[in-house]
């Protein structure tokens, strides 16, 4: 969250299909309709329009797009409830910045600008706290280069950004900090994906259901108590997926072999944690960092109006 001098906030919010992302926490995107139900805890509990739910337990099902129905909305507010709580600050005028595919960006902009700005006004209590919130104006950004977009102006070589999201990958080549639209493109193989298929895998091989929790744990070298065999089968399926991904890039012309690559978000502790090493790869693990490149670009936008 950025905190202007007229009193607004920046927030950037990385809606994925996996963890909603801002720049300082991370949450699950399950969402829950409990109707006029008061859940038993407050934790994770939202009510907005004289409704209750249960939001951040959980991941969300993969839809089409993240604007077609009121779970986008109501995770916003989770998200901004979130940040805002860091300075106890429960009204706010805010400025929220968000994030498409790559390649989606310009068909699907216009429709998620409309989206936030047919109900700026957000009433909603979040874990018995009342929160008040003006949405008055809203940015919608590329994600992959918003990622790395503070840093662009210490980029003097070409790069190849690769962000493994939790549907998408976004591949986005930048010459000397700007990006080749041509160049760039974004591939349905992610995350969520590669997690369903090592789940079907354990089921095949062992006859077991693998939460997601517990081969996330395996992926990112945390501590897990599944059997040695479950965890070198994830990690060989992991491997092959990860390849797998290389050599599409590959036949897309993309030299991995010599090119400087980054590969960021979620998805790159992943490939770091279970491919070759390469001298011209780096890896930026940072989850929140297309969130942080949300507020960035916002605030740079601001700062050229003479807004800040």
């Amino acid at each position: 969250m950025i905190a202007l001098n007229n009193g607004q906030y920046i927030i950037g919010f990385d809606n994925g299909y996996q963890f909603g992302k801002t720049a300082q926490t991370l949450f699950g995107n399950g969402v829950y309709a409990l109707g006029k139900v008061e859940p038993s805890v407050k934790e994770h509990s939202l009510k907005y329009e004289r409704k209750f739910y249960k939001v951040g337990e959980g991941r969300a099902i993969i839809t089409e797009d993240k604007v077609s129905d009121e779970n986008a909305r109501l995770l916003t507010m989770i998200a901004v409830a979130k940040e805002l709580s860091f300075k106890g600050i429960t009204k706010a005028d805010i400025i929220l910045a968000v994030g498409l595919p790559f390649s989606d960006y310009g068909r699907e902009k216009k429709r998620m600008l409309t989206y936030y700005e047919q109900k700026p006004i957000l009433k909603f209590e979040f874990e018995g706290i009342r929160y008040d919130v003006n949405i008055s104006r809203v940015f919608v950004f590329p994600q992959c280069y918003s990622a790395v977009a503070p840093r662009l102006g210490n980029m003097k070589k070409d790069y190849l950004v690769v962000d493994i999201g939790s549907k998408t990958t976004d591949v986005v080549y930048l010459e000397k900090g700007i990006p080749v639209e041509h160049k760039s493109i974004t591939i349905e193989k992610a995350m969520v994906k590669w997690l369903r298929q090592i789940q079907g895998s354990l089921q095949v091989q062992y006859g077991k259901n693998i939460p997601e929790s517990e081969i996330l744990k395996v992926l990112l070298k945390q501590e897990h108590f599944l059997p040695r065999t479950y965890a070198n089968l994830i990690r060989e399926n992991i491997r092959a997926q990860i390849r797998t991904l290389e050599l599409e890039l590959k036949e897309r012309e993309y030299a991995l072999d010599y090119m400087n690559v980054i590969y960021v978000g979620g998805g790159a502790a992943a490939v770091k944690n279970f491919s070759e090493y390469r001298p011209n790869v780096v890896y930026d693990c940072d989850i929140h960092a297309n969130a942080k490149g949300y507020e960035y670009l916002a605030y740079q936008i601001l700062k050229k109006q003479g807004v800040v």
